[in-house]
């Protein structure tokens, strides 16, 4: 998880009784909290481009430039299993094109989710979106 903003610390919520194993960063120091490893935005991309096969990632950070980074990190990494990113459908067709323009392959692009979360649900509220995402992803992990 990219981001320790408010949607982030509600995502953190909702997943601590779930089965998930949250990795968390940010890169301002005052969103350090219990969970959160603060690092620098160069090191925040290394970590993402370590992504492993069967991870998932969520970014949400407080920078769109830093999230296009992650994004196009985590998705050249490998074949990440879900790739999510908090936005509009206009920002997906913004990171879109970038992707594109920065030649990463259209099976690494198939691997983005933006807007994250169950479609359909208009709140914008962080514990909404929180259940959204993870309500997502237990039905991706379920699936057979």
């Amino acid at each position: 998880l990219f981001g320790a903003g408010h949607v982030g610390q509600a995502i953190a919520r909702a997943f601590a009784p779930l089965p998930f194993a949250l990795d968390w960063h940010d890169s301002r120091e005052e969103a350090a909290a219990p969970g959160v490893a603060i690092h620098d935005a160069a090191r925040l991309v290394e970590i993402a481009g370590e992504i492993a096969e069967a991870d998932v990632v969520l970014i949400l950070t407080h920078d769109h430039d830093l999230d296009y980074q992650l994004t196009r990190a985590a998705l050249t990494a490998g074949a990440v299993r879900y790739c999510g990113l908090i936005g509009s459908d206009t920002k997906r067709a913004r990171f879109l094109r970038r992707l594109r323009e920065d030649s990463v392959s259209e099976a690494a692009i198939a691997r983005l989710t933006c807007p994250i979360g169950l479609p359909g649900l208009r709140s914008k509220a962080p514990e909404v979106i929180a259940v959204a995402v993870a309500a997502q992803l237990l039905q991706m992990i379920e699936t057979p």
